[in-house]
Formats: structure tokens, C-alpha cells, sequence
């Protein structure tokens, strides 16, 4: 009984004893923080007082020594030392990091140049999981290339004595690999031809990843999917067979509601409801309500894809908008053909417009009206962007066209052209991005609502002006709008500590009254901004103002994600 009582009281201290915080000293070329990390532990960063230090048992310390050793080895550092001290309140580890392990030499045989793919160049430190790495990433080129039963022999080559290491590659790609079946598997309430679709790869034609990764993004595009799975065999024959499987929503009805802000609209309410798969074969229909205080809106939507990468469907709805000096009212809607080919999308609509202007300050320049539209429009885009809230790489462009004749039902003839694009250029952890607008109005007979005009200024403009207050105005300091627009913004961003990026960014706009801006009279700024990294995408709050005036002209503009 003494036995079982002194074990149960061993048990007892050992399960409830005290934790010490956990120290870092003489440790240079890694931080505390990774270091935390690597042992399973959390550093908290200084606003986040509510989270405790990181602590261990005394009794851990040891095999803690022992795991900070084998990472310290595992990023090139041999000859790490680890000691440790400790009083009542902390265990202190004291780090001799001592000389690395040093690339000195690289050697590879290779197809395609996969100098990129290994990440690494002579006189880097030695580093084992960015090697492992390397050879996810060569198999990865070359299964971008069509070449999925490669031959890779990469070895690491490590000399203690002198710090030295010697890496050496050599890819022997055999044949290039074709699709040879594509088997989709059937669902309840989506057809196999549904599926296929949205599919980017075709039976008989080469292997391309890039492409299983398109299709990925496309079925996942579809709420009435929760999960998909593309499945690849290649065999020996140089042939792939890939299987798809795609599991329908369980719960295809979901509530929407949701609260934000922002320096363009303020605050804002959206609540809305959405059958995913309304009827089978991911079709959706769906009613929502959002209000912010410049705009309020509630529309109607039904959307349904085609066979052959096809959609259709319809919108309908009431919006009331307040603009600077006027306020617009519209019942609309929109009939739409769309084709996705990825990168190209292309989309066919006819809109439908019903609008009235109300409470103007000026009737001459905002008359109160009450017109309708009908505006057949055509939209083509090009986008090769890595990501949508948060790209580093790629390029785009947008352009819509739309217009109308003057006729007993529609009370105009009019053109409106807008188009624009951009380049996204990464080196490392920074960030190079242009973009430029070009938009043009033209009437030849009637009017059309004041809305349609092009106002400028705002978080997607030009940031040192608010939203649509940059520009002439008329006697009452409302801006007019224009029949023309050119904007081009440049963009770079840099990491600065951990998740916080930093911007620079130059916005210029041209305005004219005619086809062509005026690009004698242009509005030159420049900027500032931060960014933290979110999972939903970067928080964003930018500082821009008019060069020509900067103490007196300046705007602050907040979102989420980046702005193209």
C-alpha cells in the first residue's frame, strides 16, 4: 500500500510541478522565434500580452537540446553547442552556433535549366529541408513539361572537416506522358458532363499540372461542391489515366450575413440566403441584400453552367446610390452567355436598365430624369495572376463594351469603353505591380444617367483624393465626372518583419470631356502603405497625397486584400 501511495505522489509532483520560461542567448543566424517553433512552442509577438511565454518542465530540457541540435543540423550547422542554465523562473539555453555548412559547388544534368527549382547557390548555407525540397520542385518542372515518369538521382554531398558541401542533380525524364482515360465518376445530382466541363484536360493530349491545378480551382469555384479530388496513374508506358470525383454539398442552402468597412463606402450589412445546387447540376439561385451608406441594394441571382465550359443565367435587382450632388434609384438587370477557356473569359449580357436621378444640387449638370436602357455589353478578360486577394505574379486584362440605339425603348444612343490591365513582376519576398484604366463615353442621341460618367478618386483610383472627389467641380465643389479617363498606378512591396508588408505606390489620373483624356492636366501622387497577412488575405491601409499640394491634399484608404 506505502508502494502504491509513494508512486501515486511521484506521478502526482511530476504531472503538476511548475514550467520555466524558456531563454535564448548567443543564437544569431536563427531567430528565438523559429526556434519556438521548431520545439513546438509559440513566441507571442508584443501586442499579443494576453498569450504566455513560452515555458518548459526542467525534465524536458535535455530533449529539447537535443531537437534544437538536430534542427541547427538540419539548417547546415554542424558544430552547434547547446548549454544550459536555469534559476527559479527560467531555463536559460546558451547557443554556440559556430561555422556552417557552406554550398561550394552545384552540378546538375538536366533537360530544362533547373537552376530556379533547387533554390540554392554556391556559397549559401547548406540547408536539408530546402534541399528535400529541390526535388519536390524538379518533378514538379518537369511534370509541368509533360514528364511524369522522370529518373531523378540528387545527392548532398557533406564534408564536416572543411564546412563544405557539394550538390549534384541528375534527371533522366524518359518520355513525355499523355492522357490516356479521364473516368469522372458519377454523382446524384451532377452529371458527368457537368463535371467535365469544368475540367482543363483533354483525353490524347499532354500531361500539364498547370492545368489539374486550374481544374482543382475550377470545380472548387462551385459552392454545390464541399470537396474534389483528380487523381493521376501514369503507368510505364508513358501514359496517364486520371480519375475525378467530386462530393456534392450536404447542405446546399446557406445563410450569408456578414459586416465590414471600408474608406470607400463606410460601413457595411450584407445579408443574403443561396441554394448551391438548386435542382441539381450546380445550378444556383440565390437572394441578397447589402447596405452601406452610400449604397443599398437587394437583388435576385440564378446562375447555371452549360456542357463545354458554357454558363447562363440572370440577374435582377434595386440599388439606391448617393453620389456627390445627386442621388439614383435603379430597377436593372442582366441576361448573360459567359465562356471560361482559361486564362479567357469571355461574357455576353444584355442590361437592362431602369434609373431616376433625384435631390440634385445642380439640374444642369445632374438633371432629374427618369430613363431607361437597353445595352447590350461584351466583356473579355485575360488573367494569368498566381492568386486574387494576394498576387505576386502574373498579368491581366479586362475590357467591357457596351452601348444602344435611341428607339421607343430604350432612350439613348450612346457607347461606353472601358478596359484595363496590369503586370505583376516578384524577385524574392518583393513585388513589382502595374496597372493602367482607360475609359471612354460617348453620346451621340438622348441621355443617359449621370451615373454613367467616370468619377475618379478613391482606394481603387487614385489614393490621395476620396471616393469620387477627384476632378473639376461646379459651383457648389461637386465633382462633375468625365467622358474620358487614363489612370496608371505603380506598385512596390516588401516584406518588413514577419507577417507586415510594406507599399510604395504612384497614382496618376487624366480626365477630359471628350473621347481622349487630357493628358496636359494630370493629377500626379504618391503614397504609402501597410499590409498584415491574413488567411482571407492581406489587412491594407494605404496614405497617398497630391504631389503638387501634400500638406493640404492627402486621402487614408483601408481594405482587405490587394488592390489588383
Amino acid at each position: 500500500m506505502k508502494k502504491k501511495l509513494f508512486i501515486f505522489v511521484l506521478f502526482s509532483t511530476l504531472l503538476f510541478c511548475d514550467e520555466l520560461l524558456l531563454l535564448f542567448d548567443g543564437n544569431k543566424k536563427i531567430s528565438s522565434r523559429e526556434l519556438y517553433d521548431s520545439i513546438g512552442l509559440y513566441e507571442p509577438y508584443f501586442y499579443e500580452f494576453y498569450i504566455k511565454e513560452p515555458s518548459i518542465q526542467e525534465k524536458e530540457t535535455a530533449l529539447i537540446i537535443q531537437a534544437l541540435k538536430d534542427y541547427y543540423k538540419s539548417k547546415g550547422f554542424y558544430h552547434t553547442i547547446i548549454t544550459h542554465t536555469k534559476d527559479k523562473k527560467y531555463i536559460k539555453l546558451k547557443i554556440e552556433e559556430n561555422s556552417p555548412i557552406i554550398v561550394d559547388g552545384i552540378s546538375f544534368v538536366s533537360k530544362f535549366d533547373i537552376n530556379k527549382e533547387i533554390g540554392v547557390k554556391k556559397g549559401d548555407i547548406f540547408d536539408a529541408q530546402k534541399f528535400t525540397q529541390s526535388k519536390e520542385n524538379i518533378k514538379l518542372l518537369y511534370a509541368q513539361n509533360s514528364f511524369c515518369n522522370i529518373e531523378l538521382d540528387a545527392k548532398a554531398y557533406i564534408d564536416i572537416e572543411t564546412n563544405k558541401a557539394f550538390l549534384s542533380y541528375e534527371v533522366a525524364p524518359n518520355k513525355e506522358c499523355y492522357i490516356k482515360n479521364i473516368d469522372i465518376y458519377p454523382v446524384k445530382n451532377i452529371d458527368s458532363k457537368i463535371i467535365d466541363s469544368f475540367l482543363h484536360i483533354k483525353k490524347d493530349e499532354l500531361l500539364d499540372t498547370n492545368k489539374i491545378i486550374k481544374s482543382y480551382e475550377s470545380l472548387y469555384s462551385c459552392e454545390g461542391i464541399s470537396k474534389a479530388i483528380i487523381e493521376t496513374e501514369p503507368d510505364k508506358n508513358s501514359s496517364v489515366d486520371i480519375k475525378v470525383r467530386v462530393y456534392e454539398n450536404e447542405n446546399p442552402i446557406r445563410f450569408q450575413t456578414g459586416l465590414g468597412i471600408s474608406s470607400d463606402e463606410g460601413a457595411m450589412f450584407l445579408l443574403g440566403i443561396k441554394h448551391r445546387n438548386f435542382l441539381g447540376n450546380l445550378k444556383t439561385l440565390g437572394l441578397e441584400t447589402r447596405v452601406t451608406s452610400l449604397k443599398q441594394t437587394i437583388k435576385t441571382n440564378f446562375d447555371m453552367p452549360l456542357e463545354h465550359r458554357n454558363f447562363t443565367g440572370f440577374e435582377v435587382g434595386y440599388d439606391n446610390e448617393k453620389f456627390i450632388g445627386f442621388k439614383e434609384d435603379r430597377i436593372y438587370g442582366n441576361l448573360y452567355l459567359m465562356q471560361k477557356a482559361l486564362p479567357h473569359t469571355f461574357r455576353e449580357s444584355v442590361v437592362f436598365d431602369n434609373s431616376r436621378t433625384y435631390d440634385s444640387d445642380d439640374e444642369a449638370l445632374f438633371p432629374k430624369s427618369s430613363l431607361f436602357l437597353i445595352s447590350p455589353k461584351i466583356e473579355w478578360s485575360f488573367d494569368t495572376r498566381d492568386k486574387i486577394l494576394d498576387p505576386r505574379s502574373g498579368y491581366f486584362i479586362n475590357t467591357q463594351m457596351m452601348g444602344s440605339l435611341k428607339s421607343d425603348i430604350s432612350d439613348a444612343t450612346y457607347y461606353k469603353l472601358k478596359a484595363d490591365g496590369g503586370y505583376l513582376f516578384s524577385y524574392k519576398e518583393s513585388v513589382l505591380a502595374l496597372k493602367t484604366t482607360f475609359g471612354t463615353i460617348g453620346i451621340d442621341e438622348g441621355y443617359i444617367p449621370s451615373s454613367y460618367r467616370f468619377f475618379a478618386g478613391g482606394m481603387y483610383s487614385n489614393r490621395a483624393y476620396g471616393y469620387r472627389k477627384l476632378g473639376p467641380t461646379n459651383d457648389n465643389n461637386d465633382p462633375i465626372g468625365s467622358d474620358s479617363i487614363l489612370e496608371a498606378t505603380a506598385e512596390a512591396r516588401f516584406h518588413i518583419y514577419n507577417d507586415f508588408r510594406g507599399v510604395v505606390f504612384s497614382d496618376n489620373t487624366f480626365l477630359g470631356n471628350g473621347s481622349i483624356p487630357d493628358y496636359d492636366n494630370g493629377y500626379y501622387s504618391a503614397g504609402v502603405g501597410l499590409r498584415y497577412k491574413t488567411p482571407i488575405g492581406p489587412l491594407a491601409i494605404d496614405f497617398g497625397f497630391d504631389i503638387a499640394d501634400p500638406t493640404k491634399q492627402y486621402a487614408i484608404h483601408f481594405h482587405i486584400g490587394e488592390l489588383f
